[in-house]
């Protein structure tokens, strides 16, 4: 009767341990598949700054979706899955992250937005995520949006970009910048907009001399 009461305890010991050593597994296992997320989104919005002439649109992905904050308040109305490098001499744009959205500005921002938009209380504007890389050893000078057209003719000129994050200028041998761009659309129907054009600079060098013609980039919704 000892015997087999020592050898119960010791399997209940066993099953005990045994469950423990699962219990923990699992709960690493969780914790490690927590910590890659975080990682590939961290990765995703690497070098991306908050705006503070825009609200933070990243958790928006589907259309109606709304977000506010001390900037104001923002919703989706339309996107694009569009994501593609070109190559123009010795620089690499990557566009992506297109995002059209209907944004009632906070108070304080009100009178910012009064050179750009007819109705600077609420307005449309599309969203822009840019990656440039200067793939040469010398210093070159570039424009990611020299001009922007949508399909229903509304146009846009570099220095509408409201989020004035530094994108346009000198670019050092190596240099990467990523960032974003918004231009306030005043005039286009949403209804109507089916894609926007992109054409970038030319890539110029310290002379202010041509090494690379732009290009242009359609970007589809």
């Amino acid at each position: 009767m000892k015997h087999v009461l020592i050898t119960l305890c010791t399997a209940s010991l066993f099953l005990g341990g045994c469950a423990t050593n699962a219990n923990q597994q699992a709960s690493s296992q969780t914790e490690n598949t927590t910590a890659v997320e975080t990682n590939t989104d961290q990765n995703k919005h690497k070098g991306l700054i908050d705006s503070p002439q825009a609200p933070d649109d990243r958790s928006l992905t589907e259309v109606g979706q709304t977000y506010q904050d001390a900037d104001g308040s923002i919703t989706l109305k339309a996107s694009s899955d569009f994501n593609e490098k070109t190559t123009i001499g010795d620089v690499e744009l990557t566009v992506s992250d297109v995002k059209v959205m209907a944004y009632a500005p906070s108070p304080d921002l009100i009178d910012f937005f009064h050179g750009y938009s007819n109705d600077e209380t609420k307005f449309n504007y599309v969203k822009i995520r840019v990656h440039v890389k200067n793939t040469s050893d010398q210093t070159v000078n570039f424009a990611p949006v020299s001009t922007l057209e949508t399909s229903d003719g509304e146009k846009k000129g570099f220095d509408d970009d409201f989020y004035l994050e530094n994108l346009y200028g000198d670019y050092a041998p190596g240099e990467e910048k990523i960032g974003q761009l918004g231009f306030v659309l005043n005039t286009t129907e949403l209804e109507q907009l089916d894609a926007l054009t992109i054409q970038t600079s030319d890539v110029f060098d310290e002379k202010e001399e041509t090494i690379t013609k732009g290009q242009s980039i359609t970007v589809p919704f």
